[in-house]
């Protein structure tokens, strides 16, 4: 199995929580799990540790990174950054089935998984490739610490009102609205994450 694949399979397992934060991940069992040799799992731990999500030490191999209060609040002000200009991009570019897939999320019945999706979908629709490897190191937070927004009830009110304005800026292809709600919505997590932590989580 190549490393890309091996990264891929890594990534989703920390970010999914499967791979707990501080867990130590020990490159022969890793490659026994994903049936290849530890040199591609040496590669795939190296690109994570570059994506932010493990920690290498030397003489003592690697671990999975634990996020703290200004890991997520630097990521979140990456992510205020790149994800406006991503909506922006998104508002002309985007299909109408993307659209109506945006729609439909904002009534999905679990708000984290429909949360990403939707995020997910805007990134793509944008339809640059360095954006998406961007986003992909500015989103790269472990579920644990990502769903403690929707547990709040004001917060996910918020969310999903924001989702909806995103809906209506690209079915009006208004690049400038979509921007301006896309960053409300970043800077608004960023409020929350500073009032809460850590009562949340």
């Amino acid at each position: 199995m190549a490393s890309p694949r091996v990264r891929d399979l890594l990534e989703e397992a920390i970010l999914e929580g499967e791979l707990k934060p501080g867990e130590r991940l020990r490159a022969e069992a890793l490659a026994q799990r994903f049936g290849t040799s530890r040199t591609p799992v040496r590669e795939a731990l190296l690109q994570l540790e570059a994506q932010g999500l493990v920690d290498v030490e030397p003489n003592r191999g690697a671990v999975v990174r634990t996020f703290d209060r200004d890991d997520l609040q630097d990521l979140y002000e990456l992510r205020a950054l790149l994800e406006p200009h991503a909506a922006a991009l998104a508002a002309t570019r985007i299909s109408p089935e993307d659209i109506a897939r945006l729609e439909a999320l904002c009534d999905d019945p679990d708000p984290i998984v429909a949360n990403e999706a939707f995020h997910r979908i805007i990134v793509e629709a944008a339809h640059s490739p360095r954006l998406v490897v961007a986003m992909r190191a500015a989103t790269g937070i472990p579920r644990t610490f990502r769903s403690h927004f929707w547990h709040d009830e004001r917060q996910r009110e918020e969310s999903l009102l924001c989702h909806r304005r995103l809906v209506d800026a690209f079915r009006a292809r208004d690049a400038q609205l979509a921007e301006a709600v896309m960053r409300m919505h970043i800077l608004g997590a960023i409020a929350f994450l500073e009032e809460t932590w850590p009562t949340h989580l």
